[in-house]
């Protein structure tokens, strides 16, 4: 590995530059010596097994044959994705370790290049050898580094091919990870036990090479799994001089401060003396500050003229909103972001808890005696909003059990092998465990999760299979505690003696008297009233969902679960309460882009630009709402494709509320009602063999065996 991967006309993954290291040698330019039906190359190419067939009867040919280079059939097979016939090839005799080609590779090393790895996968189950070399020293490892298909080294590493195994140059697989910026590949090798320390013969560690391609991601994760920041190489360079050297001092800055280091490598020692977990103490000062941004907001708003009360109530909750971000400094990596931690968890806590004590201290004592029923009511909403939103923040929303070890986790990839099915919509890399359907990784929670809804910041959970009901009766009472909330307020009022020697600025003279009755509660529950909105839209989409047993996550990818293999799915990158963040599914990169790689090599889309508006619209759901009315405007569409969940609106609703796990206590992880079944969205891995037929303005269920009718 050098600075410039190029060398004797050789890119450094050992193969000719040009022609996407097919090795066809200007094939364009050539009149073909024999005619088509004679050429086994080139029917190798087309992947003819019966033309082949019939020249290995005829004894022309076999199955070992090799060119002057010596390129077998089996090498083109292999590039060209020809599975049946390498298979073919292989019951016939070929050598599956045979050396061919400019840069002496097998045909495994030739599928890799191309991240066939079904293809390599056959291969090595009929004796391919993963640690034969090409001319530059690569083994199969090596190779498919160099293309960063994460699915493809997650296959490799489950074949037990050492993890550190050496180039001729003394470069592991995680030195040409991190110096192709593949942070996904880097994080893999690391995940597996890499030796973060190792370096090749120039003294060259891990770090140092991620520094030379500039990466920030796999920067980032070598420091964060204890990359040395001070290693020297032969020539006593450092990583921070790499970095000067190479122009990469910016990212290597970042990459420290995200994992919490100064900018000379120091550890940054938090500012609080005797604070051993930085995270639990961080979370818990995040969500209580809104309580704190809130009463003073409220309080300087009721006490001043408005005139000053504003700029001053913005001027300081922004104060407090920095002061929160300069906190997270010294936060772990994925908390760097105010939306990553419980802030806005927080907010809807703090105005729950100034509410109640506006209640308790001021309400209640005014109306208890002319509102006795309405103040029990508004208690009991209280309660059960309260009791069902920190249910649904603690509550495991159902994740999906992790593999007990590497052996198990090789024989789901065997299966899905078999059949096909090891890419994005069936297999997780992060949690290495087959992805039930209807599931979906969570990058905040770090966990597959079963039946997900949606990621809420709003409770700092994932709201999915164990937790959504409790998440739409939260919801629910705090929608009806709102309104009873307000009728309430107006109850007190009308108790309450207004003011008579007040003026305003701005309001007339009814306003002003009616506003400075009690101006605290007044604007605590204005602020509360003006909540509605997003609740209101969020019901109901939550409710029009649960009635079609669709979730958020299905209805933001625009489509109802199919789940075929070849499938790609639109990528719709939204974030906030009812908004997914939704990537795009199905195969596994072929071109090695996508999965490990994120620097500029990578083919990139112009992402759309968010204005503040936009932002605030995913955070409150407005976008949910909007494309589940479109998708209402749709229904003879949607109705064409079906929907493979949906049982009918009753049989859905009762799927849902009627489900035999306690509504107050935790339910068991997994389990919910399907058409009145029990299941298990943990290990629910086919679509339940139903069809639909239109009877009486409903779908029914029609028996499975009654589909090729």
């Amino acid at each position: 590995m050098s600075a410039s991967p190029t060398r004797d006309g050789h890119e450094a993954n050992g193969h000719p530059v040009g022609e996407e290291h097919v090795e066809l040698d200007d094939m364009g330019d050539k009149k073909p010596s024999l005619p088509i039906e004679e050429d086994l190359m080139q029917l190798a190419r087309l992947g003819e097994i019966a033309a082949i067939h019939k020249l290995f009867d005829g004894g022309k040919f076999d199955a070992t044959y090799a060119d002057e280079q010596g390129i077998t059939p089996l090498h083109w097979a292999a590039i060209n994705n020809h599975y049946a016939l390498c298979h073919f090839l292989i019951q016939h005799g070929a050598n599956v370790n045979a050396k061919g080609g400019d840069a002496i590779a097998t045909p495994v090393l030739w599928a890799a290049k191309r991240c066939h790895y079904y293809i390599v996968n056959l291969l090595l189950e009929h004796g391919a050898d993963p640690l034969l070399t090409d001319d530059q020293g690569f083994n199969l490892l090596h190779s498919a580094t160099l293309d960063g298909n994460v699915y493809q080294l997650v296959l490799l590493l489950h074949q037990d091919i050492p993890v550190d195994i050496p180039d001729a140059q003394a470069h592991t697989a995680l030195m040409w990870a991190a110096y192709k910026g593949y942070p996904s590949c880097v994080d893999l090798f690391l995940r597996w036990g890499a030796n973060v320390y190792a370096t090749d013969d120039q003294g060259f560690t891990a770090l140092h090479w991620a520094l030379v391609k500039g990466s920030q991601g796999s920067i980032q994760k070598l420091i964060e799994y204890g990359a040395d920041r001070f290693a020297k190489n032969n020539d006593g360079k450092t990583p921070a001089t790499t970095a000067e050297e190479m122009n990469t001092t910016r990212q290597w800055y970042r990459a420290l401060a995200e994992a919490g280091y100064n900018k000379d490598g120091t550890p940054k020692e938090f500012p609080i003396p005797g604070i051993k977990d930085t995270r639990w103490f961080l979370s818990r000062v995040i969500f209580f500050w809104p309580f704190m941004i809130i009463f003073i907001g409220v309080y300087i708003l009721s006490a001043f003229p408005v005139f000053i009360s504003v700029p001053v109530t913005l001027a300081i909750c922004w104060c407090l909103q920095w002061a929160a971000q300069q906190l997270l400094r010294w936060a772990p990596s994925n908390m760097k972001s105010v939306h990553h931690t419980p802030f806005l968890a927080g907010i809807f806590a703090g105005t729950l808890f100034w509410v109640g004590e506006r209640w308790i201290t001021t309400v209640l004592p005014w109306t208890i005696r002319n509102h006795f029923f309405l103040n029990v009511l508004f208690g009991t909403l209280f309660g059960l909003t309260a009791y069902f939103y920190f249910f649904t923040m603690s509550a495991d929303p159902g994740f999906v059990p992790k593999s007990a070890s590497r052996s198990a986790s090789k024989s789901v990839i065997d299966e899905l092998m078999e059949v096909r099915r090891f890419d994005e919509n069936h297999f997780c890399v992060n949690c290495m465990v087959r992805k039930p359907l209807r599931s979906k990784h969570c990058k905040r929670c770090e966990r597959c999760v079963a039946k997900s809804d949606h990621h809420c910041p709003w409770v700092n959970n994932c709201v999915a299979n164990n937790n959504h009901r409790h998440f739409v009766l939260y919801v629910l009472f705090m929608e009806l505690g709102i309104l009873l909330w307000v009728r309430l307020i107006l109850a007190y009022l009308d108790t309450r003696e207004s003011p008579k020697d007040v003026e305003c600025n701005v309001l007339s003279d009814d306003l002003c008297k009616i506003l400075n009755t009690d101006p605290f509660t007044i604007l605590v529950s204005i602020w509360a009233a003006l909540q509605l909105t997003w609740v209101t839209m969020l019901l109901c989409v939550q409710l029009l969902q649960v009635a079609r047993n669709l979730t958020t996550y299905e209805s933001m990818r625009g489509h109802l679960n199919s789940h075929t293999p070849a499938e790609a799915v639109t990528s719709f990158v939204t974030t906030g309460d009812t908004s997914q963040e939704v990537t795009g599914e199905g195969s596994a990169p072929m071109n090695g882009f996508g999965s490990g790689q994120d620097t500029d090599d990578a083919p990139k889309r112009k992402q759309p630009k968010h204005s503040v508006w936009d932002q605030w619209k995913r955070l409150l759901g407005l976008d949910t709402f909007v494309a589940t009315a479109l998708q209402g405007s749709q229904a003879n569409q949607r109705q064409q494709r079906g929907n493979p969940w949906s049982r009918g609106i009753i049989t859905n609703c009762k799927d849902f509320w009627c489900d035999s796990a306690p509504v107050f206590q935790r339910k068991e992880s997994g389990y919910a009602r399907l058409g009145g079944e029990r299941v298990d969205y943990t290990r629910l891995y086919e679509v339940p063999k139903m069809r639909y037929q239109r009877s009486g303005g409903r779908y029914e269920a029609v028996a499975a065996e009654e589909e090729g009718d």
